[in-house]
């Protein structure tokens, strides 16, 4: 891929990521990630190891966070990803990351907010506002 972050190469990159993770779980931290889809050049096969990616943090208590690629940089001349050319693995992949999150959000949010007197008005807000999102992806035949 055009533009991937050095010293890695593309294929190294689920093994940094995993690395990662498990480090800053075992420094008590939450790994917050971004993935960026429609970028120049992706091929299915990419979005394939993404998702195989996203499946194999699932037992790391995270944030993932699909964004879709602005040009800049490098790829400033290239094309904004747009939420038309959107294909199937990318909503796959989409679906993925928010399953992941909401599997995890709870859990952060409980832990967040122990022994804080202070947040216990807030905790119920994050907690609404999670109920909908998973009430709208239950009306939209995202989750069962």
């Amino acid at each position: 891929m055009p533009a991937k972050a050095k010293p890695f190469k593309p294929e190294e990159y689920p093994e940094v990521v995993k690395q990662a993770a498990g480090i800053i779980t075992d420094n008590n931290m939450i790994p917050a990630c971004t993935l960026i889809a429609g970028l120049p050049e992706e091929e299915e096969e990419d979005i394939i190891k993404t998702i195989e990616l996203i499946e194999d943090l699932k037992d790391f208590k995270s944030l993932i966070v699909p964004l879709f690629f602005v040009p800049m940089g490098k790829l400033k001349e290239k094309d904004w990803f747009r939420k038309e050319e959107m294909s199937e693995l990318h909503k796959e992949l989409f679906i993925k990351c928010m399953l992941h999150n909401l599997r995890w959000v709870k859990e952060i949010t409980n832990d967040y907010f122990r022994g804080k007197k202070v947040h216990s008005i807030i905790k119920p807000f994050y907690i609404l506002f999670v109920k909908l999102i998973e009430w709208q992806a239950k009306k939209k035949g995202v989750l069962e």
